[in-house]
């Protein structure tokens, strides 16, 4: 059952990255005013192209990053102003990260043993003989059975879709609250990634996490995610149920995502489009849509502002003038 109030909460959240020298100094747009809600026992999938700004913006809720503007609420207070060691590690011990590549997220001169007692110290969440009793029932709950196989070795040792087991199985160490999955299946092997997101959707269920699931692939979004938000060039352009917004995309630049998917009655071929271009430089992006230079619909207030959010019922909403009330 879903809660009424969300736990994570992310209020036109804001990320500007400079670079370049003095002279040739340039603002990278990574994202823009996004706002958006996580719950207890739902998954929300973020989904767009590689550099559209999903994971700054998982970055940004794990405090990895600070703002440019924009709040992150959790249960309800706003922790930007918290800047403390001690308040940072209460947070992160309630919103924990997953990243993409298990083996780099490892210390590969460290044992997994190492790896879970080690959140366990900083957080004080066990001693002793609990200590290792604690980290049996991460391996146990991750499906590494037995655990004493798993506890002396390294990283080097594990297959892919086993490093993942064992960040996930460091995540919960801490027992959080909000899980932030980074692209998680992507680095490994096709077969694997069902059993992944399966343990995930269990883990969910049984901790009544909330989960922020970055990825690429509309179709593990569909599998996986309760809701799912479109984001294009550091902009989210659409949110609603997955299983409504891949049947029924109402954003151009969705409807281009998902005519990229191969579709057996096709015989496994994407569907032609009239969409051309490429993704924008995020330190090129205007005031406008940042999808107007590729939209086959663009009008000319596209490239003077961004479209405001439309609502197209309770729990769907776009940006695009095509449904601009107005």
């Amino acid at each position: 059952m879903i809660a009424a109030k969300p736990i994570l909460e992310a209020q036109g959240l804001t990320k500007h990255f400079r670079t370049g020298g003095a002279v040739s100094q340039r603002v990278v747009k990574a994202l823009q005013d996004a706002s958006f809600q996580l719950y207890p026992g739902k998954v929300t999938a973020l989904v767009g192209e590689s550099g559209s700004g999903k994971s700054t913006t998982a970055r940004l809720l794990a405090r990895l990053y600070e703002p440019t503007a924009g709040q992150i609420i959790y249960a309800g207070r706003d922790t930007v102003e918290d800047k403390g060691r001690s308040k940072l590690l209460k947070y992160r011990s309630e919103v924990q990260m997953i990243f993409q590549d298990p083996f780099s997220s490892l210390n590969p001169v460290h044992s997994i043993s190492y790896h879970l007692k080690r959140p366990l110290q900083i957080h004080r969440k066990a001693q002793g003989r609990q200590m290792t009793e604690k980290v049996h029932d991460l391996l146990h709950t991750v499906a590494l059975t037995p655990p004493a196989d798993y506890t002396p070795k390294y990283p080097h040792q594990l297959s892919g879709g086993q490093r993942q087991r064992v960040a996930i199985a460091r995540a919960l160490a801490v027992e959080p609250k909000v899980i932030l999955a980074d692209e998680p299946i992507s680095m490994l092997d096709v077969s694997i990634r069902m059993g992944i997101l399966n343990l995930m959707a269990k883990l969910r269920d049984e901790q009544n996490l909330a989960f922020l699931y970055v990825t690429h692939d509309l179709a593990s979004a569909r599998y996986f995610a309760d809701e799912t938000m479109v984001m294009y060039a550091g902009h989210i352009v659409e949110s609603g149920g997955s299983e409504e917004l891949t049947q029924d995309p109402q954003h151009p630049y969705t409807q281009l995502l998902l005519s990229a998917v191969p579709d057996p009655a096709r015989g496994l071929r994407t569907q032609e489009t009239e969409i051309a271009g490429e993704v924008p430089s995020l330190s090129e992006v205007g005031e406008g849509c940042p999808f107007a230079a590729r939209c086959p619909h663009v009008m000319s207030r596209c490239r003077e502002a961004m479209p405001p959010v439309t609502r197209l019922s309770e729990t769907r909403w776009v940006r695009c003038y095509l449904f601009d009330e107005a």
